[in-house]
């Protein structure tokens, strides 16, 4: 695996995902940055080039694809998913279970794809997706992987910052990784 200097945003489908975003480019200012959306409801959120898409809802690639058309995004993503697939360019496998939601998957993507600044938008873990379901319930997923992670993941809301911290311009820089964690979560 080959460590990766470019900030990876990833990107969730949360009413906050622009806010986030917004807030995490005045952090970053002119570093390299490259983004990654996850599932069918982030894809059109933005137009900026995505370089990766993740997602745990695998027949759901023609409708991701037509919602990034839709808006006139870039369609030459790469696709991550648990599932091996003629149309995944990244099968995860054996993904962090329970699961994390495909904020958890996109961050183990990330991890094994090399990157060491991880950042999430719009991926806060609060409030009820369209099912009705509590995005509570995801939250068992993270924290068995805070040392997993290792500091090289930030969140700019939510509980996922609570427990991650959000990105400094020290962390940014690699001279604090850990700056920001919830250790109540772990034990050692």
């Amino acid at each position: 695996m080959n460590s990766k200097n470019e900030i990876i945003i990833i990107t969730g489908s949360a009413p906050n995902t622009l806010k986030d975003m917004t807030a995490c480019h005045d952090i970053i200012g002119d570093r390299p940055r490259l983004y990654m959306a996850i599932g069918l409801d982030a894809v059109d959120k933005y137009a900026l080039p995505i370089r990766y898409m993740a997602t745990f809802h695998p027949v759901e690639i023609p409708a991701i694809h037509n919602r990034r058309a839709a808006i006139n995004g870039n369609l030459d993503y790469e696709i991550i998913s648990h599932e091996s697939r003629e149309d995944v360019n990244h099968c995860i496998g054996d993904w962090w279970k329970p699961s994390g939601s495909s904020a958890l998957l996109g961050v183990q993507a990330a991890l094994l794809l090399g990157y060491n600044r991880i950042i999430l938008c719009g991926c806060p873990l609060t409030g009820k997706n369209e099912q009705n379901g509590s995005y509570e319930n995801f939250r068992n997923g993270w924290i068995p992987r805070v040392r997993e992670i290792d500091g090289r993941v930030r969140s700019m809301s939510g509980w996922t910052k609570e427990l991650l911290g959000a990105p400094t311009q020290e962390w940014l820089d690699g001279s604090a990784m850990c700056d920001g964690w919830v250790k109540e979560y772990w034990n050692d």
